[in-house]
Formats: C-alpha cells, structure tokens, sequence
C-alpha cells in the first residue's frame, strides 16, 4: 500500500514539473526569439569584416588607395546591409511578440521584449561610450 501511495506521489511530482516547465521553456524561448536580431547582426559584421580582409589580401599587390577604396567599399556595404538585416529582424521579433501577447503568452512576450532591449543595449553601448569618453588624450 505505501508502495503504491509512493508511486503516486511521483507521478503527482512528475506532473507539477511538467506544468511548471512550460513557463520556464516560454520564458527561455521568448528570450532566444529577442536575441535573434542581435545573432543576426554578429553574423553580418563578421561577414563584412571577413570580406574586407579577404579583398585586401586580393588586392595587396595594386596598392595602397586600392585596398582602401575597396575597403571603404565593402564596409559601407555591410554597413547598409547590416541597417536593413536589423531593422528586418526587429520587426518580424516584434510582430511575434504582438501576435504572443494576444495569444496569452504573457511570459514568453516579456522575455522577449527584455532580450530586444538588451539587444538594443548592445547595439548602442558602443556609441555612448565613443561621446562619454575623450577622443584625444590629456596632455
């Protein structure tokens, strides 16, 4: 008998787990779905600084103006691309979130508005530390 009360308080364990891990799964895969900008942006500018190095490498031997056109080149290209490929991936997160939120998914919108706003953290933090911080050194 108390075998069999045992086995139902696992199983009744085993079921308030499975109720409570879909909150956990919604929140962790809101998160992920707010970072996706953000891996996408990475994969852009690596992408762009590869093909600089690359066309540098290529080019070594027509001289030094080449190799910086080219550069400037690649790099406002993959700047351009970089703008459009964010603001793409911004808003397809946010129409998910939207479209969360109606659904009921509370948890799994929040965390995703939260990792949007860490992207966008991210994604500025270097330029307010370049207008923060001095451009020429004391003397």
């Amino acid at each position: 008998m108390a075998l069999l009360s045992a086995g139902s308080e696992g199983s009744e364990r085993a079921t308030l787990q499975q109720a409570a891990s879909p909150g956990a799964n919604d929140v962790v895969r809101g998160a992920l779905s707010g970072l996706i900008p953000l891996g996408l942006l990475l994969v852009v500018v690596i992408i762009t600084l590869l093909l600089a190095a690359l066309a540098r490498q290529l080019l070594s031997a027509s001289g030094f103006f080449t190799q910086q056109q080219a550069a400037v080149i690649i790099l406002a290209a993959g700047l351009i691309v970089t703008i459009v490929v964010f603001a793409i991936a911004c808003v397809r997160t946010l129409r998910r979130v939207a479209k969360w939120q109606q659904a009921g998914l509370v948890a799994r919108s929040r965390a995703a508005l939260y990792a949007l706003g860490l992207t966008a953290l991210v994604v500025l933090l270097p330029v307010l530390l370049a207008l923060v911080l001095p451009q020429h050194p004391a003397p």
